[in-house]
């Protein structure tokens, strides 16, 4: 089998996760080590369509680390795409240990000015995962603010502003996409025609002007509050069923679980599940334990 045969089977495949399965089965069966590479590289792809980021980063780590060319009949990549590709796939799930231990290999003196932009893009959302305050982003938002009048950083340029409008909420940058960049995707998403892709980065980095809305009690209603106490996040969901059973599987377990919603550009709403800390500080370890995955947010 070449690299090429397999990645034509697997498109046979009736789903997606049936394609996962037998690329996972045949890519280490694969004989060259350039046909390895290029089957970890499309199997990489596959799982991050599918949004399994974890799965895809290990799978991109794994082609970059193997010193082959491309195979025949395969997509040409090199090995710091492969890395930034790892990068962006640990990013996704808020996992900056691993982004930063891959930004700080060879790619970091990489000769080519493209890949240094992503490197320098990635640096900033590395660092906007571990933060857990809106006070912890000020740093990246300048750095930001500078990347996106820098020439080199042209081909993330789309990304910066993006960024920068989740971030700060400021709609100049999105009116910035789509006078400069209007055939991006990032323009789409300002403009409610495209729908991001709801991964646990965007949702959980913290936002300026968050505000939480505290449920009312007797006579007094509710009202509105700036976030003071962390909260961590559990999950996101377009439908309410399935928000609901996260809920309820945390509440058996004697968790406190809420639901929040968010409405974005293009109109969907999303359900984001979340437990607020308590006094001990201990709500992430026991939510880990437990053997659910958590984010930190204000």
């Amino acid at each position: 089998m070449t690299a090429k045969s397999v990645m034509t089977e697997a498109a046979k495949k009736n789903s997606v996760s049936e394609s996962i399965s037998y690329l996972k089965k045949n890519v280490p069966q694969l004989a060259t080590a350039a046909d390895k590479r290029s089957g970890y590289a499309f199997l990489g792809s596959v799982q991050e369509q599918a949004g399994q980021y974890s799965d895809a980063q290990k799978s991109y780590s794994l082609a970059a680390a193997i010193e082959a060319g491309d195979a025949d009949g395969m997509p040409k990549k090199s090995s710091e795409q492969l890395v930034l590709d790892a990068v962006r796939c640990a990013l996704s799930v808020g996992d900056w240990e691993s982004a930063d231990s891959y930004l700080n290999s060879a790619v970091k003196k990489s000769k080519d000015k493209r890949i240094i932009a992503y490197v320098n893009l990635y640096a900033q959302w590395s660092a906007l995962c571990r933060a857990e305050t809106a006070l912890d982003v000020s740093s990246s938002v300048e750095k930001l603010k500078e990347y996106s009048g820098d020439p080199d950083m042209k081909v993330v340029a789309p990304s910066v502003l993006l960024t920068l409008h989740h971030i700060t909420g400021d709609v100049s940058y999105a009116a910035a996409l789509r006078s400069e960049f209007p055939q991006s995707l990032e323009a789409g998403i300002v403009s409610g025609h495209i729908t991001q892709m709801p991964t646990p980065f965007w949702y959980f980095v913290p936002r300026a002007g968050f505000v939480d809305v505290t449920p009312g009690d007797g006579e007094s209603g509710g009202k509105a509050r700036n976030s003071v106490r962390k909260k961590y996040q559990i999950g996101f969901f377009k439908e309410q069923k399935n928000a609901d059973a996260l809920v309820e599987r945390l509440r058996a377990l004697g968790f406190s679980a809420k639901i929040e919603f968010e409405t974005r550009s293009s109109g969907t709403t999303y359900r984001l599940v979340y437990i607020e800390e308590n006094d001990e500080g201990t709500v992430g370890s026991l939510l880990k334990d437990a053997g659910f995955d958590c984010y930190p947010v204000e």
